[in-house]
């Protein structure tokens, strides 16, 4: 497998200082109009996907006005066909755990040749190597689909992460197994892998 390039987003990207803008723009760069882009949410319950799916749909219209997308959202019947017609994927956060979600899919990475892969929060710990999950201050395994490792909500004030032990989390995942690049990722913050 082999993306074209991954995006590991510690949550919310609108919740950068530009609205999600150069994430949004890094997602869909270097592909010809119209951008085929899958948005997947599959770390939240069925019940709340048309909503956060229109939420994506705003977040694409408003940081990206003169980008000619089409935008799909993925469903759990068709995923590996809709995979196949996107140019770039983006695997938006939840409570679901993607890892052992996606295992239902057998070689789905080989799907990603070429395209650009982007987690935010749940998406993006399914996407590494190894997380520190700030729920129970523990470390599990991704996928390994980059080689990495990552926190993300990343000192994030929101209630259900006042236990969090971030520092220790953190230094503990640094030191888990292999020395691998680890990336702590605030709200809308992103890197490229």
């Amino acid at each position: 497998m082999s993306a074209k390039k991954i995006i590991l987003v510690g949550g919310y990207p609108h919740k950068a200082k530009d609205g999600g803008k150069a994430f949004y723009e890094s997602l869909v760069k270097g592909f010809p109009e119209p951008v085929k882009v899958l948005v997947c949410l599959f770390a939240r319950p069925r019940g709340n996907w048309e909503d956060a799916f229109l939420q994506d749909k705003n977040y694409f219209a408003t940081n990206l006005p003169n980008v000619n997308i089409e935008i799909k959202l993925a469903t759990q019947e068709n995923f590996l066909e809709e995979l196949g017609w996107c140019n770039a994927i983006y695997f938006r956060g939840g409570d679901i755990n993607l890892v052992p979600f996606m295992s239902q899919y057998p070689n789905w990475q080989n799907y990603l040749e070429e395209k650009v892969v982007a987690g935010s929060s749940m998406g993006a710990y399914m996407l590494s190597k190894y997380y520190f999950d700030i729920t129970s201050n523990t470390i599990k395994n991704g996928t390994g689909i980059t080689n990495t490792k990552v926190i993300v909500h990343w000192k994030s004030q929101l209630p259900e992460y006042v236990n969090t032990k971030w520092e220790d989390g953190y230094k503990e995942l640094v030191d888990y197994k292999e020395n691998l690049p680890t990336y702590k990722l605030a709200e809308g913050e992103f890197v490229e892998v």
